[in-house]
């Protein structure tokens, strides 16, 4: 998974796989629960296709990857196999002669664990409908790590492996500034080094297909939609994504147009009428409205007021509609998976789902669009009492024993959902230790199930025979 997720540069020195039911995390409040690991939790993700005539009904245990649903869904619009694609077409799905729909909507439920389906399958009934209607794929996995948004998001809009696509973690060590920056840096989509799906789409039909992307964050975002007029050749597609600075939305508009719709919704305005608590929280600032059932009702109305706004649907050239909806994440980061808070944001984000098929019908007609599912990744329950670790501790650990002087052999360890470490291998060196010697030292702790070297991940990624 390590190998598959690899890229020059980017990823870090030191690969970490924590026990399973241990958690690696932050001391922010927000940020209880941290996914990240290979673990069912994290990995176990769902993926379903709707949309009569062109998806055949039926649960399929066949073993399915986030790689597969931009091949699949470039197969239902005749857009071809694009040559970097290692996912595959889900042919037992798709409908033979049913020609192509006037929408495609990608739906990516953030942190969405396929076993939320049954666990509040009681508060999700358009969900449900959906997946009794649809393909259901009930062994659907991410392949690769990190299991995070950013990589995840760019997997899944490629269909492709970030080895090639570029985006390995959500927050990188730039060695030559000497900080560290997130995926897409400036909000900068050609750090992507792969065609989406969209961007693919939109030369084929030189920007006459409505294209719109939205998400909770831009790593999100841009991981779906592409690169839009970043692109050579490529037009302007709709895309914008939540901004933390001011509660209202943001997009880089060298490369696309954000929707006039937007110009209204402003998370400010839901939390202060609700008194700036929810279910007894403080969500009373940009950061904080995320983790509520408030936010998910807001960023949903907000693709529900673009979708109603933009052209989608009115024509023969099928329109796509790429969307991250981060309600559940921050919901869970903050709560976990088995909390009440949970539970009333997937309640909302089913209600909203329903609303978001009704407004399909209405623009496109009855049976003319194509949902498909999923999500970048899971989230851990609660660990025992004491297993819950933070990055600042290991690092401290970790100069004690190779740096106790001067504490500058760690680089980054600050996002711990990276899975990575980045390391002064140099001063590493100079101090007459290897990587290896670091890898060992952190298997030792009682929290690290397997740790790996880059070395050791580029020999793997050397060992994978083809793209595939």
């Amino acid at each position: 998974m390590f190998a598959r997720g690899y890229f020059p540069g980017r990823s870090g020195q030191i690969f970490v796989i924590p026990v399973e039911g241990e958690v690696i995390t932050e001391r922010e409040p927000l940020y209880r629960f941290m996914h990240g690991s290979p673990w069912d939790y994290d990995s176990h993700i769902p993926v379903l296709l709707h949309g009569r005539p062109f998806i055949r009904q039926g649960e399929r245990p066949d073993p399915v990857a986030q790689q597969d649903i931009a091949p699949t869904l470039g197969a239902i619009l005749g857009a071809g196999i694009v040559p970097t694609y290692t996912g595959r077409v889900l042919d037992q799905a798709i409908a033979p002669d049913a020609g192509r729909p006037r929408v495609i909507v990608v739906m990516v439920l953030d942190a969405m664990r396929a076993d939320y389906f049954e666990t509040y399958g009681d508060v999700m009934p358009t969900l449900t409908r959906m997946r009794r209607e649809g393909a259901w794929f009930s062994e659907a996995r991410t392949n690769t790590l990190p299991t995070i948004t950013g990589v995840a998001h760019a997997t899944i809009g490629t269909g492709t492996d970030p080895r090639f696509h570029g985006i390995t973690v959500n927050n990188l060590f730039n060695r030559t500034t000497g900080r560290h920056q997130p995926a897409y840096d400036s909000l900068d989509p050609r750090e992507l080094m792969a065609l989406t799906l969209a961007d693919v789409w939109n030369l084929t039909t030189d920007g006459r297909a409505v294209i719109i992307g939205q998400g909770g964050a831009l790593r999100a975002t841009a991981g779906l939609v592409g690169h839009g007029a970043c692109l050579v050749n490529g037009r302007k597609v709709i895309a914008a994504s939540y901004s933390t600075r001011d509660a209202g939305w943001e997009t880089n508009p060298a490369c696309y147009t954000m929707s006039t719709a937007l110009e209204s919704f402003n998370g400010s305005r839901v939390w202060k009428e609700a008194g700036g608590t929810w279910m007894g929280h403080d969500i009373a600032s940009p950061s904080k409205f995320r983790a509520s059932s408030l936010y998910q009702r807001f960023e949903a109305e907000a693709l529900l007021a673009v979708m109603a706004q933009e052209p989608i649907g009115t024509d023969e050239i099928t329109d796509l509609v790429m969307v991250n909806m981060k309600g559940p994440d921050y919901t869970a980061h903050a709560h976990g998976p088995a909390s009440a808070e949970l539970k009333q944001t997937l309640a909302e984000l089913d209600r909203q789902m329903a609303r978001i098929l009704d407004l399909l019908d209405r623009k496109a007609g009855p049976g003319r669009s194509v949902v498909a599912v999923t999500a970048d990744h899971g989230m851990p329950g609660e660990p025992p009492p004491g297993h819950r670790h933070h990055p600042q501790d290991i690092v401290r650990l970790i100069h004690e024993r190779f740096d106790p002087v001067d504490h500058k052999v760690v680089h980054y360890y600050d996002d711990a959902s990276n899975s990575q470490m980045y390391i002064d291998t140099a001063r590493l060196n100079a101090r007459g230790f290897s990587l290896r010697d670091l890898a060992a030292f952190l298997e030792r702790q009682e929290y690290y199930t397997a740790v790996f070297t880059e070395d050791e991940v580029r020999a793997a990624q050397a060992r994978l025979t083809s793209i595939k």
